[in-house]
């Protein structure tokens, strides 16, 4: 596996990270009774994204920051809101699942626990647990 690799993949869950971020940061200011639950994510999904950026910079790239907006659908209920955040933890699954395959040691061992959390997060904001979370 190159280092190559390994950091394009780093970088789009870096990426996903960020992205989770606005969304529960939008999902928490809108929706009232979802604003623990988002609040704690939040948490969560910046010690992440802080984590990656270090890895990012580890194997030779540069962290992306986020960026001004994401292309999310406008959520008018707290169904579709807890759509947006499923659809984000899926995405980070699937990230995650990605560097598993090409990844071993520490990485491998980091990307697991990604997965582990993406499907979990998934599952808090509504979602049926998946037998093999991120493959699609």
């Amino acid at each position: 596996m190159s280092t190559e690799t390994e950091l394009r993949l780093t970088e789009r869950w870096l990426a996903l990270e960020h992205e989770a971020i606005w969304v529960l940061a939008l999902v928490g200011a809108r929706f009232p009774d979802l604003a623990d639950t988002a609040r704690q994510d939040l948490a969560a999904h910046r010690t992440t994204r802080d984590r990656l950026s270090g890895v990012v910079e580890s194997l030779g790239g540069r962290p992306a920051g986020p960026r001004p907006s994401y292309a999310v659908t406008d959520p008018r209920d707290a169904a579709a809101a807890r759509a947006l955040v499923q659809d984000v933890e899926s995405r980070i699954a699937a990230a995650c699942v990605r560097l598993v395959a090409v990844t071993e040691d520490k990485a491998r061992d980091r990307a697991v626990r990604g997965l582990r959390t993406a499907a979990l997060g998934q599952v808090r904001w509504g979602a049926e647990p998946e037998p093999f979370p991120g493959l699609d």
